[in-house]
């Protein structure tokens, strides 16, 4: 038995007499080795002192009773065509012989139902395999090990929210004012997100308010593009705005870029959001909020934007330029919106820009210790310039970055264009001899 930060168990040895009781136990569980371990060397160093044993499918069922001395399971199952059995018949397995034992999917070549179906056979969370972060499964695993998923076999029963309709499953993320749930729609029967957006205060349930919202979700509601999620109902009532969308197991954009992207990924990705962009513009609509975490990901790559301000007001004057206060996603905000002008689809063209680069070069092309600072950097702030191997871009990127709205491209269409003519020039390039 080797040691590390944790303690890696070969399959065969799992069957024997457990160690000692750490700061947690945990099991990942895959027929191949290699894949296994890989997985518990990227786990240990932020799970500094816990126990994590591996073993195969066979292993983990003759483990028998002493499955309950584990925090939390995580089982690698494959769901592709290749598969002759369901993958999934592991988790009712796992938990009839430790029973409540929390259990975490990572899926390789699954899609939005296998996350679906994990749910519902008892996993108490789900990820792709290519998105997996270390740091998040960690804090899922320590959260086991903590009894969080020990007073219950899912999160639904602390979840305090009832909405008639909905069958509230888990809180999926949470900022100042809004909570992003996991529910079942009881009319479509699948699982959805579920986004509400508290009032802060009596007024915020303004008549104004109400028809913003209303009238921006029956906009969106049109947009029938793949490149947008698919929302399926809205409302508001005295304590809060909701809505109901897409749910997208696979996660966003943000998580994605944990990992290296290629070139041919990258062009990918910003060519289905030049696309997306122009739909929503045809309909009306400006984003105002364009940034990895509102771009998120289906299982075949493809991208759907999600979050376009409607819960919450536009972009006060007095909010974005009080460098004490942080107001929307300043890393990705036009110069002209910090200015407190109304946004345009330009605006949304120089996030786009900024994405660009981000998914390029892996950085951020403004940045700083304070909000004020990266505001500043907006305003006055040429961009970094493209390493030579990807200069072909600089041109396109200098364009849709332009700190004067009349200099910067007009459209997405325009971008696209321009993005495929650099992309000409390239393989024109590369065919003379």
């Amino acid at each position: 038995m080797s040691s590390l930060t944790a303690t890696f168990t070969r399959p065969h040895e799992a069957t024997g007499s457990l160690p000692a009781p750490g700061p947690g136990r945990f099991l990942i569980v895959n027929d191949d080795a290699g894949l296994r371990l890989r997985l518990a060397e990227l786990l240990a160093p932020k799970c500094v002192g816990a126990t994590i044993d591996t073993c195969t499918r066979e292993g983990a069922k003759a483990l028998g009773p002493k499955l309950k001395e584990y925090h939390a399971a995580v089982a690698i199952l494959d769901f592709g065509p290749q598969s002759t059995v369901d993958p999934l018949h592991l988790i009712p397995e796992l938990r009839a012989l430790a029973r409540g034992l929390p259990v975490i999917v990572i899926g390789s070549q699954g899609n939005e139902r296998s996350a679906v179906r994990a749910l519902r056979s008892g996993a108490i969370d789900y990820w792709p395999l290519h998105t997996v972060e270390a740091g998040e499964l960690a804090a899922v695993l320590q959260a086991a090990a903590a009894g969080e998923y020990r007073r219950s076999s899912t999160r639904a029963q602390s979840v305090s929210l009832t909405l008639p309709g909905f069958r509230v499953l888990k809180e999926l993320a949470r900022s100042p004012r809004a909570v992003l749930y996991l529910a079942e729609s009881v009319e479509l029967a699948e699982q959805v997100a579920l986004k509400v957006h508290r009032h802060s205060d009596a007024n915020a349930a303004s008549r104004e308010e109400r028809e913003r919202f209303t009238r921006e979700c029956k906009l969106l509601g049109q947009v029938n593009h793949r490149g947008v999620a698919d929302m399926y109902d809205f409302g508001v009532t005295d304590e809060f705005h909701w809505l109901a969308m897409e749910y997208f197991p696979c996660g966003s954009l943000k998580s994605r870029m944990q990992h290296p992207l290629s070139e041919a990924e990258v062009l990918n990705y910003v060519t289905q959001l030049g696309n997306a962009l122009s739909a929503v513009h045809a309909a009306g609509i400006v984003h105002r909020d364009l940034k990895p975490s509102n771009i998120m990901l289906r299982a075949d790559d493809a991208i759907a934007l999600i979050d376009f301000g409607l819960a919450r007001p536009a972009l006060a004057l007095s909010s974005v330029t009080n460098p004490n206060v942080r107001v929307g996603s300043p890393y990705y905000m036009a110069p002209e919106q910090i200015q407190g002008l109304p946004p345009d689809a330009r605006c949304d063209l120089y996030a786009l820009g900024i994405v660009f680069q981000e998914l390029l070069t892996g950085k951020l092309p403004f940045a700083g210790q304070t909000v004020a600072e990266v505001l500043d950097q907006h305003r006055k702030a040429r961009p970094p310039r493209l390493p030579g191997s990807l200069s072909r871009y600089q041109a396109l990127l200098d364009r849709l970055l332009a700190k004067r709205p009349t200099e910067r491209l007009a459209s997405a269409e325009a971008f696209l264009g321009a993005l495929g003519a650099a992309r000409s020039s390239t393989a024109n390039r590369s065919a003379t001899p």
